[in-house]
């Protein structure tokens, strides 16, 4: 682990390197893991009292995922769909699978990829 002091202005705020782990559940994201395709490199600022820190490391695939505003299931890395992808400048949704877009909005998303 490195530690790593920074100043910024009169703060300071002290970088921690936690390499291959996610800095999100912790887990190995390190090859053979499992988890080593479709990291990201990410940090997450947090703080204890006074102090602030900014752990560095990985975002596994699975703390990766985000809510789909239509069901109750996760959706996948690169795997989510928005209206500005349907061809809508909004829409009842923000991110949302496949299989939850309407007959309407799936013919739209396929004539607009096409």
């Amino acid at each position: 682990m490195n530690l790593i002091c920074v100043h910024w202005g009169v703060n300071m705020v002290e970088r921690i390197d936690i390499g291959n782990k996610c800095v999100e559940c912790n887990e190995d994201t390190s090859f053979g893991s499992g988890r080593f395709v479709n990291r990201i490199p990410a940090s997450v600022d947090t703080s204890c009292g006074d102090k602030e820190y900014e752990i560095e490391g990985y975002l596994c695939p699975e703390c990766n995922q985000m809510d789909c505003d239509r069901c109750d299931n996760l959706i996948a890395v690169d795997e989510d769909i928005s209206p500005y992808d349907i061809g809508l400048e909004d829409g009842d949704f923000d991110r949302v699978h496949f299989d939850c877009l309407t007959n309407e909005e799936k013919n739209r998303l396929e004539y607009n990829n096409g």
